[in-house]
């Protein structure tokens, strides 16, 4: 008898049966096509469609921009050839309305849809800021038990405001590691029942404590949208988003499950055109006033791209954006795998970027490189 293959074979049925792992219906590393496997609801963009100035000239940026490229050499590399490098799919900069550079590689266009991971998580936060203008949500300070009863039994769930959601100081127990089957991440992206997990969620520790970046705290604030709204996230984001700033396309929002009980995978999984991400960051760089509507009050914009006064996250993490340095005055949405919307308000510069590859560079690393296009595009 082969007792070697007897036990792993005695493993896998062990592990097969464990609740943890029944939801991961197809595991492995989240890529850009992977929201194929998922369930969806479309995000209608009818309405007229606001386009981008194109430029007058070429710029010729690829070739005119040299960048410190550390984690491979110590010298310059083109902005033509970083794109390459780094497995990017799409790459786009727009300054003042032109755009002035775009770059997508093999099997990617204009019309492509690229997965924004957890750049939709901001657009999820100005939602939330959209639904106090309205009066739907009175305010950041509100327990969440105010709008999801079903957690007021739950020990400690009363301490929880929205804005602990908003900057992930919720204290909240949730493992957030992208590549580890066994995480909390991995069993909300490839799970079918959300609502479930979302319930049974614990807490471990008070809010306010400290700064722990979870998907759990994104969906939460989905969840609270559907309650104010009486209706999906998705439409709301139709709604107030997406036919407001004049989308080229459709987008679609994968969902956990096709039925009634379906939810957004709200912290990550929007799919969209890459022009139309550089819309909403437009929306931040004009201050929440799109051609003269203002489409979400100037003090949530200015309270959220500078930092925190609250709590342990205040210099860096702010509504679930990144706060850049302070000689920039900049800010950017980040997702898995480098996908990014960098932007530079003083000089209305908005930079793009979709990746697809497992290899996850550091946050600072692709700070460095915005900044570096941001100095050499005052020069050009």
């Amino acid at each position: 008898m082969n007792y070697k293959l007897s036990f792993f074979v005695l493993l896998f049925v062990i592990l097969s049966s464990c609740s943890a792992l029944r939801p991961i219906r197809f595991g492995g590393i989240p890529t850009q096509n992977s929201y194929k496997r998922f369930p969806s609801r479309t995000i209608e963009n009818n309405g007229p469609v606001f386009s981008f100035i194109a430029p007058t000239k070429n710029y010729d940026l690829g070739k005119k921009i040299g960048l410190v490229n550390k984690d491979f050499n110590a010298t310059n590399v083109s902005l033509d050839s970083l794109v390459k490098l780094h497995n990017t799919v799409s790459f786009m900069i727009i300054r003042r309305d032109t755009i002035i550079y775009k770059n997508y590689q093999p099997n990617f266009t204009d019309t492509t849809l690229v997965s924004s991971f957890s750049i939709v998580k901001p657009m999820v936060s100005t939602l939330i800021g959209i639904a106090i203008d309205e009066g739907k949500i009175h305010s950041i300070e509100d327990k969440i038990i105010d709008y999801l009863p079903e957690f007021k039994e739950k020990i400690g769930w009363d301490k929880i405001k929205i804005r602990h959601l908003l900057d992930h100081t919720s204290g909240i127990a949730f493992s957030d590691s992208k590549f580890n089957v066994l995480s909390d991440n991995a069993e909300f992206y490839w799970g079918n029942d959300l609502r479930e997990r979302m319930l049974n969620s614990k807490i471990e520790e008070d809010p306010d404590k400290n700064f722990k970046y979870s998907s759990i705290n994104t969906m939460l604030l989905a969840y609270v949208i559907e309650k104010v709204t009486n209706k999906p996230t998705s439409n709301y984001l139709q709604e107030k988003l997406w036919k407001e700033l004049g989308m080229e396309a459709a987008a679609k929002w994968s969902i956990d499950r096709d039925d009634n009980e379906g939810i957004e995978k709200a912290f990550c999984c929007l799919q969209a055109r890459t022009v139309d991400f550089a819309k909403f960051a437009r929306l931040y760089i004009k201050k929440g006033n799109w051609n003269g509507k203002q489409i979400i009050s100037r003090e949530w914009i200015e309270s959220s791209t500078k930092s925190n006064p609250i709590g342990n996250n205040k210099h860096f993490y702010h509504n679930n954006l990144g706060i850049g340095p302070l000689k920039y005055g900049s800010f950017f949405a980040i997702g898995l795998y480098g996908q990014y919307l960098y932007m530079y308000p003083e000089e209305e510069i908005i930079i793009v970027r979709f990746g697809n590859s497992a290899i996850n560079l550091q946050t600072s690393y692709w700070n460095s490189i915005f900044l570096q296009i941001i100095d050499q595009l005052e020069t050009l």
